[in-house]
């Protein structure tokens, strides 16, 4: 089913948070406890980021099971970022295991994670939203995953001048209503959205009050993270949390 995080606010080490706290990440790869499916994320991670002076993106995917991920571990020590958006998988029956199916998704300013499931992907929907993309989200696709079908679907909608809240909502209400898990984190470095829709979501502000965090379960016992309620968007930026019902 897929474990999320996502930080917004001053710069601090990328693997304090996904590595080094009790409940990380890391952790949640063998010992997830809110996952519907399982306790494990065996199918590869990854790892989106922004440095304020570039406007674009940078990321690190990986098909390797994170915890047996050395290099990846490595390469991340000493980072430091103020937006990042960190994902493990749990990939869906009958997906491969491809570095082009694992989040954070990537195009032009934006980075995407989805944790959860389109309802019968494998039995005919897959070729009903890939229909629905627009020839050059379907010559862009890389991999086999819903999530980045979903991704090509939402930035279709921005694309023809829909707001990026809006273009979660159109996107994502009508497939939960069908079945499904469709919590996402959508960002272009100038707003945070996520979504929670049939799937656990907790949001905090980090303890030092300078930042907030999202995340599919806490990566510590602390007080402070609260349970997002269901049919829920977030939009985070300067000014702040927003919370609505969808």
């Amino acid at each position: 089913m897929c474990r999320l995080l996502a930080y917004w606010g001053r710069p601090r080490p990328v693997a304090d948070l996904i590595v080094c706290t009790p409940h990380s990440l890391l952790r949640q790869c063998t010992d997830a406890r809110q996952q519907s499916s399982g306790c494990t994320n065996p199918d590869g991670w990854g790892l989106g980021w922004y440095i304020d002076d570039q406007p674009d993106p940078f990321r690190y995917r990986s098909a390797t099971p994170m915890p047996d991920d050395e290099i990846g571990l490595a390469a991340i020590e000493g980072l430091e970022a103020g937006r990042f958006l960190a994902h493990v998988r749990l990939k869906s029956p009958g997906s491969p295991t491809e570095v082009a199916g694992n989040a954070p998704f990537v195009s032009g300013r934006w980075l995407f994670a989805h944790n959860g499931f389109v309802e019968g992907y494998r039995d005919g929907r897959r070729d009903e939203l890939v229909a629905a993309l627009s020839p050059d989200r379907q010559e862009a696709l890389e991999g086999d995953a819903d999530s980045e079908v979903l991704f090509g679907l939402i930035l279709d909608r921005i694309a023809t001048g829909a707001h990026a809240a809006d273009a979660l909502t159109d996107v994502l209400v009508p497939l939960a209503r069908q079945g499904g898990r469709y919590n996402v984190v959508l960002t272009d470095g100038t707003q945070m959205l996520a979504t929670c829709l049939a799937n656990s979501l907790h949001l905090r502000a980090h303890p030092d009050g300078d930042g907030i965090e999202i995340a599919s379960e806490p990566y510590d016992d602390d007080i402070g993270w609260a349970p997002v309620a269901d049919h829920t968007l977030l939009r985070i930026d300067a000014s702040g949390v927003e919370l609505t019902s969808i």
